[in-house]
């Protein structure tokens, strides 16, 4: 009987390693024939909760055969107005302000090489949004001057790249062996919500050889979508409470110092 029952027990242990064997085999062939380039996110909805600090998003992705790799992600877009300051009698005001449509709110990018434009002509680099050079950041009235223009747009770049919502420069794709690769993109706490696109390029002698997107959300949760909701739904009397908050806190403030 034990004899039967240890003969059973073999027989089971190798009847699971041989489906088990089966199951890989048929996975990586399943991989083998699938599209030359495949990623997949990690978390495809991002929380944004009260204590919300930031986080990293992680995808990893697969690479049939040789090319190069760019990933982007763009974030949802917006309208940005960006505003010029002087001093008049000695207060700053705002003298010029110039409105860009459409803009991502947060951009970032990763390369398998160290520089986009090795990769693929000027052109190719703006139709794909590769690198913040090839961002179409154009602003709402036509009839500007260019450099004017440029003045504007270095400030708004700036801008964004101060606040983390545009990358100072290219990440890097992290290879997993020969094939596989990882990469990492930093969200800071105040990233806008919204949907947002992650595109993955496979580039072979100056062309785009194959293509690929998937899309992710950030939303609000908790009392952060609850106050988000309640400022778009009553605007007025939101921002009449924001004075209202602000008037009670600096008497409060005043009161404890007079009292002390």
């Amino acid at each position: 009987m034990t004899c039967c029952r240890r003969f059973l027990n073999s027989f089971s242990a190798i009847a699971f390693f041989f489906v088990l064997g089966v199951y890989v085999v048929s996975a990586f062939s399943e991989i083998a024939a699938a599209e030359p380039l495949q990623f997949d996110i990690a978390d495809d909805y991002v929380e944004i909760t009260t204590g919300f600090t930031g986080t990293t998003l992680s995808m990893i992705g697969y690479r049939k055969g040789r090319g190069d790799i760019v990933l982007t992600l763009e974030g949802p877009p917006r309208s940005t107005v960006v505003r010029q300051k002087s001093q008049v009698f000695g207060a700053w005001v705002n003298r010029e302000t110039l409105q860009f449509d459409n803009i991502p709110s947060y951009y970032d990018f990763a390369l398998s090489v160290d520089d986009e434009k090795k990769l693929m002509s000027d052109e190719l680099l703006k139709e794909y949004h590769v690198g913040l050079n090839a961002l179409r950041v154009v602003p709402k009235e036509k009839r500007i001057d260019e450099d004017k223009i440029k003045l504007f747009q270095s400030a708004l770049l700036r801008y964004k790249q101060q606040h983390q919502l545009y990358s100072q420069k290219a990440g890097a794709v992290e290879f997993l062996g020969d094939d596989f690769f990882r990469v990492d993109f930093h969200l800071p706490a105040h990233v806008p919500a919204g949907n947002y696109t992650v595109r993955a390029l496979l580039v072979g002698k100056g062309k785009v050889v194959y293509e690929d997107a998937q899309s992710l959300r950030v939303g609000l949760t908790g009392f952060s979508s609850d106050i988000y909701e309640f400022s778009r739904n009553h605007a007025f009397l939101y921002g009449a409470l924001c004075v209202l908050i602000a008037c009670f806190a600096g008497w409060l403030s005043n009161f404890i110092v007079r009292r002390s």
